[in-house]
């Protein structure tokens, strides 16, 4: 039988269905205060006083209460009740995992995707059916939401948001994945990625995961007012425009498969500028005039040695070796790459040698464990860490930046395309 708290006296009575509800309800409201969230509910205030017309109908506070609130520097109107307030913010306050593209928390995992589905729901009036899993007695049920969520909620406590990105929005899109009790955290990609392909094979619509823009926390240059001049030439447009193709990524998995292609692109001049070079040295010997079967088999071993540096690793090595300075990686540099990490203008050659293989092996080890399909791949032992994904593509951007330039300053002759 529930008990009910009341306020008030004669006239009209509020009534909480519980003790235990009104401090939930109190604590909310304190919330709100503490971020800046406004509120119409003035029931628990001192300033709050009783209607004395004794016909007024006594009023029952519950979570079906519909609460209205407003969000800081957000026009999202939407009314929802306590009970889903304070879901949403229990959501934000028991996070397992949040950023930019998720938020998984206790009983909710959310994903972002882009706008479009809001033209295809709001637009062709397209509706998108809400799944129900039970996975190890657990019953997980999958929908799409806008508006208000925990996500939003978590970038009002973090100050993630301006008067240009608010921090609730009715264009916010969602997967979420939500359970009753615990989520399992090592289904929910499994889960996502099934509900993905169920959208696509049944309905023929392609949702995609992106990342949600919240305040800006980028560190600009702005101690230059001038630009170098603009790079063109032989093979240069179509390295720019596999390069910019990252662009409108910020999925680590495409940057670092986008970031090898470009060194990758350049590879094959490096290896043949090293060629000719090698091969000249050997020519300016004396010993050409006059060459014996010894001088033979060296120049045989330059060509030999040439067709080992085409391949994955060796390729991407010498091209790093030629093209980059590891010393302006250093300091954004993973835990992982932990020669790197030590470079420093004192640092010496063994040294620099010990990061060139390192940064090598992790690119080939990590862009290989992305191209080959998992259950083929077998692990080589630098393949960058899933939580240092962030800064090792950070590093590749800036590589492959590097080795844009070497290719663009070469001798249009030079350049293999």
């Amino acid at each position: 039988m529930r008990k009910f708290v009341i306020i008030g006296g004669k006239g009209m009575a509020v009534r909480f269905v519980s003790e235990e509800f009104k401090q939930e309800v109190s604590e909310l409201l304190k919330f709100f205060n503490d971020y800046g969230i406004e509120h119409n509910f003035e029931y628990l205030s001192d300033d709050y006083e009783e209607d004395d017309e004794e016909d007024v109908e006594d009023l029952i506070i519950d979570e079906n209460y519909v609460l209205p609130t407003w969000f800081p520097h957000s026009d999202y109107e939407e009314e929802h009740t306590i009970g889903e307030l304070l879901d949403v913010i229990y959501g934000a306050r028991k996070i397992i995992d949040f950023d930019e593209y998720k938020l998984i928390s206790k009983r909710v995992a959310l994903f972002y995707i882009d706008s479009q589905i809001q033209e295809l729901i709001y637009g062709a009036g397209l509706d998108i059916p809400t799944i129900t899993e039970v996975i190890d007695d657990q019953e997980y049920t999958i929908n799409i939401v806008n508006g208000l969520t925990s996500y939003g909620i978590k970038l009002i406590i973090d100050d993630l948001f301006n008067k240009y990105v608010p921090p609730v929005d009715e264009s916010d899109f969602f997967i979420e994945i939500s359970a009753e009790d615990t989520i399992d955290v090592k289904i929910i990609e499994s889960l996502l990625d099934a509900y993905l392909f169920e959208l696509k094979s049944t309905l023929n619509i392609s949702i995609h995961l992106s990342s949600r823009m919240s305040e800006d926390k980028t560190v600009y240059r702005t101690d230059t007012r001038r630009l170098r001049p603009l790079l063109r030439g032989k093979g240069v447009h179509e390295l720019l425009k596999l390069y910019n193709s990252s662009l409108s990524s910020s999925n680590y998995e495409i940057l670092v498969l986008t970031y090898t292609k470009v060194i990758e692109y350049v590879s094959q001049t490096v290896i043949q500028q090293d060629l000719i070079n090698s091969a000249t040295k050997k020519l300016f010997s004396p010993r050409a005039l006059n060459p014996d079967a010894n001088y033979i088999l060296e120049l045989g071993k330059i060509f030999e040695g040439n067709r080992n540096n085409q391949k994955d690793y060796f390729a991407i090595k010498l091209t790093i070796e030629t093209c980059c300075d590891l010393n302006e990686i250093a300091t954004e540099a993973p835990p992982f790459l932990k020669f790197t990490r030590k470079l420093n203008k004192h640092s010496k050659n063994d040294d620099k040698v010990k990061a060139f293989e390192e940064v090598a092996n992790a690119i080939s080890n990590t862009r290989n464990m992305f191209s080959h399909a998992k259950t083929n791949y077998e692990k080589k032992g630098m393949e960058c860490p899933t939580d240092q994904l962030e800064g090792f593509t950070e590093c590749l951007d800036i590589l492959a930046q590097q080795v844009i330039r070497w290719f663009a300053k070469e001798n249009e002759d030079n350049r293999v395309i």
